[in-house]
């Protein structure tokens, strides 16, 4: 299954490893550092306002939808186990 991330872009739901809220990520020094050492990896798809930041296994997307509503989108597509 697929999410819609922002722009006219879509990753795949298995090669999403996390999916954070763009204010936490710019108070962290761990992922400053992280954001600096994958410079070149990272697609910007936001026209002015990022608002999450979506790391897969490998590229790091920065999108101007909410980390909020990209949880919901990814939920959707969650098939829940059968007991």
């Amino acid at each position: 299954m697929y999410v819609h991330i922002g722009g006219e872009s879509m990753v795949r739901m298995h090669d999403i490893v996390a999916i954070m809220d763009i204010q936490s990520a710019n108070s962290s020094l761990i992922m400053e550092q992280f954001m600096k050492d994958n410079d070149n990896g990272i697609v910007d798809l936001c026209q002015s306002n990022c608002k999450s930041i979506v790391i897969t296994d490998f590229k790091v997307y920065l999108s101007p939808l909410s980390s909020a509503t990209l949880k919901k989108r990814s939920d959707k597509m969650t098939v829940p186990l059968l007991k």
